[in-house]
């Protein structure tokens, strides 16, 4: 079988953002060939490139299946630029949420898939005034698979980046990270960081990112650092971080940190991780931390973000929209409020992208908005409502729309992008043993 091309090598996974748009060659590399020109089957008749093309557009039960077809299918489909190929397929094709419970020595992680052509239910409109109870609408069924952890006191989602999550586990003697591939069944625990208690306190904020210029994943942990002066005996905190680049052995203390308020929904833009502080200086609220130079700075806010206007602000969160860095805020208790930085860094460049009055959509109140879960691509917006419920906004027609009943205790909702990236091929030769992760109910995902 001639495959004209084959020979050329696909381009090395991510983009700038570390999520993969523009790295896919026109052609495979040499195993995937090699792969195909095994088969017997009337499908071997299409270019290697065509059949990576088709396999990339199935919905992950199909690709688990076709993995059990043959030894050949396999290999095909765990060839670098199927998985790249794949991954830079699927976000635009399905979205999957997921949500965390912690249960007595054990947690666990709930994913949900939605189809986008399917996520279609429209509920009311800002142009339309007859607001009532009574919606009528069907739920979307969502397809769900549940990984299991065991001997857990409890569980907190860090990170997501490129299929893989980061994870930080309270578990006696001591707590650690890992980072996890649900749909490979794979993690790896990261090595421990070694504090003294009781000066080094865990602040409860961490973050996880791939930087492109090193080709490395690395994770962020804050911590408090208590200090006692040797005359007055009075204790004083201060913020100190600790990275991990995945690979090494040991984490590096950097000084100076700025301290996070809360958790970004969607942090990582261009290898650059973002947070919202608690400073009540505007110009010192965004602290960003470049995971190439390790180095923290301060993001300039929008201009009209004097100190009188920050104090009538009542939440705000940060996050990617667009490749852009966004600020999402609710004013005074009534409007949500999204801008974007255009041009990164550019404080001149901050527009506003989406306002909402809280006060038309009967079914939205102000505390639903605190923390997005995500934008589409297409611009939309999700989040939970009061009614436990997940709903879009979308700011081009001025519609919301639930999607699913999320059930009680499920605030606590985040995004993640499926992948078959291996944790071999990103931790390297140095790569610790691997743990197992107890998954259910994988091939009803799709």
């Amino acid at each position: 079988m001639e495959l004209d091309g084959s020979k050329r090598r696909s381009k090395r996974f991510m983009n700038s953002e570390g999520r993969g748009n523009n790295w896919i060659d026109e052609q495979p590399c040499d195993s995937a060939a090699a792969v195909i020109s095994r088969l017997s089957f009337p499908i071997c008749e299409l270019p290697v490139h065509i059949l990576c093309d088709i396999f990339a557009r199935l919905p992950l039960k199909s690709i688990f299946q076709c993995q059990c077809v043959c030894k050949t299918f396999l290999d095909l489909l765990k060839d670098p630029y199927f998985i790249e190929l794949h991954f830079s397929r699927s976000s635009t094709l399905t979205t999957y949420l997921f949500f965390h419970e912690n249960l007595r020595k054990r947690a666990i992680l709930r994913f949900l898939s939605f189809n986008h052509d399917e996520v279609d239910i429209s509920l009311c409109s800002s142009g339309d005034q007859s607001f009532n109870h009574d919606f009528r609408v069907r739920p979307h069924i969502a397809c769900q698979i549940s990984a299991q952890f065991g001997h857990i006191q409890r569980l907190d989602f860090v990170g997501s980046c490129n299929g893989l999550m980061c994870l930080y586990m309270e578990s006696p003697p001591k707590p650690f990270y890992a980072i996890c591939n649900p749909i490979c069944c794979k993690m790896i625990k990261l090595p421990s960081l070694v504090v003294s208690a009781p000066l080094y306190t865990h602040a409860n904020n961490s973050g996880f990112g791939y930087c492109l210029k090193t080709k490395k994943y690395k994770v962020i942990s804050f911590m408090y650092l208590t200090s006692i002066d040797s005359v007055t005996s009075a204790e004083s905190k201060r913020m100190v971080a600790n990275i991990h680049t995945l690979g090494s052995d040991s984490w590096r203390r950097v000084e100076n940190a700025p301290r996070p308020k809360l958790k970004s929904f969607d942090p990582l833009l261009n290898g650059v991780l973002h947070w919202i502080t608690d400073s009540y200086k505007p110009c010192e609220l965004v602290s960003s931390f470049d995971l190439a130079t390790e180095t923290f700075k301060f993001v300039p806010p929008p201009a009209h973000f004097s100190l009188q206007y920050v104090n009538r602000i009542s939440w705000i969160n940060i996050g990617v929209l667009k490749d852009c860095l966004c600020i999402c805020y609710i004013y005074e208790d009534a409007d949500f409020e999204v801008w974007l930085m255009r041009e990164y860094g550019v404080k001149a460049s901050w527009t506003r992208h989406v306002s909402i009055d809280t006060k038309f959509y009967i079914k939205l109140q102000v505390e639903d908005l605190q923390r997005p879960i995500k934008f589409l691509n297409n611009g939309d917006l999700w989040f939970i409502s009061s009614s436990e419920s997940l709903v879009s906004f979308s700011p081009t027609k001025k519609t919301f729309r639930e999607l699913r009943a999320m059930g009680p205790r499920k605030r606590e909702v985040n995004a993640h992008d499926f992948s078959f990236i291996s944790l071999e091929d990103v931790v390297g030769a140095e790569c610790p043993k691997m743990m197992g992760m107890r998954l259910k109910n994988l091939m009803s995902l799709c």
